[in-house]
């Protein structure tokens, strides 16, 4: 999204549009790969202070995303509302979770189906701690490189949810237009209830949910896996070849992606492949085709590509095309 020339700016992306996605965190690039059939919309909203900003985005179909925070600047992150847990860098978290990265962290995040929202603020570390000073009489135990993730306390935990909410309604219904004053009352709230919430959950490192090795090692799997398949895009799912590739068995495999993405890796491979196909027919001249766009994706049979395309994305390759 374009840099706002308010403090607030709101986005809609109404039907699954990659390139449209790649920066709703701000000063990011976080590519977002559609998982689940049916009308896709996102409602994203930005506001931007002095010295910190807040993205909240609200999907209503569960996409993979993946991409790392803005430079030199610590992410506090949070699913204000999901169905049920969300995968996240090898390990589920629920609602209301506080997830804390420090600078230039990577996310790879996968929610669960029937819609969610989330905020990230990014903040610099020593405006942060200076805050936290302020406010809770102590700096947080923030981590010097990786990130953590733990519970907030109920209380916490919902003063954030309200906090945000609170801001970006209050944001909404000015359109943008407030004072210094309200500038500084909406960024004194936001903080204020972010900080409450890590500060109640920051406990020392030996309570934190810091990832384990065996986390690590199956995110690390996962992601050798998908750098493999992005090679194959364009023939079809060999799941012996990937457990070859890999040194890992087929059934694990099997398992590893299903944590991840909620389907097996050769459902990741076709949807990978429309993602594409998507993002090509969104940007084709006048000389693509569909049947040409569907070809280099792997796809041999027109009809079919079609209909599993009207399927996921809710409209037809040649209307997407024309659009």
């Amino acid at each position: 999204m374009d840099e706002p020339l308010a403090p607030y700016t709101r986005f809609v992306v109404d039907g699954f549009d990659a390139d449209a996605l790649l920066g709703v965190v701000r000063d990011t690039r976080f590519e977002q790969r559609l998982l689940g059939a049916g009308h896709f919309r996102a409602c994203l909203q930005r506001l931007v202070f002095p010295e910190f900003s807040l993205d909240s985005g609200a999907y209503s179909l569960p996409i993979f995303a993946s991409g790392t925070f803005g430079e030199g600047l610590i992410a506090l992150a949070m699913a204000v509302s999901c169905t049920q847990p969300m995968w996240a860098n090898g390990r589920w978290i629920g609602a209301g979770q506080v997830m804390v990265f420090a600078e230039d962290s990577e996310l790879n995040v996968r929610p669960s189906p029937g819609g969610w929202q989330w905020a990230v603020l990014l903040i610099p570390r020593e405006v942060l701690q200076r805050a936290a000073l302020q406010r809770a009489g102590r700096e947080l135990r923030l981590p010097p490189h990786g990130w953590y993730s733990q519970p907030a306390a109920p209380i916490e935990a919902q003063a954030l949810r309200d906090g945000v909410a609170t801001v970006l309604d209050d944001a909404a219904a000015r359109q943008g237009l407030v004072s210094l004053e309200q500038v500084q009352a909406q960024a004194q709230l936001l903080l204020g209830v972010f900080i409450d919430a890590v500060a109640a959950s920051d406990r020392g490192p030996e309570c934190r949910g810091v990832s384990n090795w065996v986390e690590r090692q199956r995110d690390a799997i996962v992601r050798r896996a998908e750098r493999y398949l992005k090679t194959q895009l364009d023939r079809p799912f060999d799941s012996r070849g990937l457990s070859l590739a890999l040194g890992v068995g087929e059934r694990q495999l099997e398992r590893l992606f299903r944590d991840a993405y909620g389907h097996g890796p050769c459902h990741w491979h076709q949807m990978a492949r429309l993602n594409l196909a998507r993002s090509a027919l969104l940007q084709a001249g006048r000389e693509d085709s569909v049947t040409e766009i569907a070809t280099r994706y792997g796809f041999a049979h027109l009809g079919r590509f079609s209909v599993t395309y009207r399927t996921v994305f809710g409209e037809c390759p040649r209307d997407t095309l024309r659009g």
